[in-house]
């Protein structure tokens, strides 16, 4: 078996999976003594339009993918945008993600020769993130019967639809030396993730919400005291952002931050500033 010494203290284990993401290679060298791969982080950036924009496009616009990438894609939202990107930049920094100004025009000018109406249409948010290319286009998944290891390396931005395939494949290379998995499901109850898709009915067209907080992306007070609340609560503003899109509409929480900000107080590992006058 392994024992792994971690910041937390000593993990036991009769199985290993290395799935480490921008660290999966160096993760490998740790246990290993060497690693079969190497991590080439790609940074991705996106644009996205506002609201409005979704009226001009009804399908997924995807140039044909080359060796490299699968190119740039404008696409509509489920929450109501129009999202372009990504960019395929290598980089070797695997923490920072940066937008900058010239690759963000080239995004926008893309988007408007797809399609001309987009050329005028203001822009909402920018962001980017890292995938954890290698210097192979294939998943670099291998298990070490005789070490008990097993590596789901460069694993892209595909993973997450792969994730449940990728899953029953991990499973069936170690299935002969896994441990036995007993699982009782009665009495569990699985949680939901509350509807923020646009298409469907939202918290704001129902009854006793509580009051709009973020008017950009329509997010009740019910749905925030909700996501604070539980047995799996948001801790910090990102993990709110995700869980009810508050704070990531056109005015990026100008108009709404306060209110979020007084409503997490005490909640949050790292509380939002609030000013004696808020």
């Amino acid at each position: 078996g392994w024992t792994l010494r971690t910041s937390r203290g000593e993990v036991k284990a009769a199985l290993t999976i290395n799935c480490a993401g921008l660290y999966g290679d160096l993760v490998e060298q740790r246990l290993l003594g060497g690693a079969s791969f190497s991590i080439k982080p790609r940074k991705g950036q996106f644009v996205v339009f506002d609201k409005p924009s979704s009226r001009l496009i009804q399908h997924i616009i995807l140039p044909v993918p080359n060796e490299r990438t699968k190119g740039v894609v404008l696409s509509r939202t489920i929450f109501g945008n129009v999202l372009v990107g990504p960019t395929a930049e290598e980089q070797d920094d695997r923490t920072r993600a940066t937008v900058n100004d010239e690759q963000l025009a080239q995004l926008i000018a893309q988007a408007g020769r797809l399609v001309p109406g987009l050329e005028q249409m203001p822009v909402s948010a920018v962001y980017a993130g890292l995938r954890p290319a290698t210097e192979r286009k294939e998943y670099r998944v291998r298990f070490v019967p005789e070490q008990r290891y097993l590596v789901l390396g460069g694993i892209r931005s595909t993973g997450l639809t792969a994730a449940l395939g990728l899953a029953q494949h991990a499973w069936a290379l170690t299935e002969d030396g896994a441990p036995p998995v007993e699982a009782d499901a009665a009495g569990v109850e699985w949680p939901r993730v509350p509807n923020l898709a646009e298409h469907l009915p939202r918290d704001w067209s129902q009854p006793d919400h509580g009051d709009i907080v973020c008017h950009c992306e329509m997010v009740t007070r019910r749905e925030i005291e909700a996501a604070l609340a539980g047995p799996l609560p948001a801790r910090d503003l990102g993990g709110l952002k995700r869980r009810t899109r508050v704070c990531m509409g056109r005015c990026q929480g100008f108009y709404c931050s306060a209110s979020v900000a007084a409503m997490s107080a005490g909640k949050f590992d790292q509380p939002m500033a609030i000013g004696k006058n808020s």
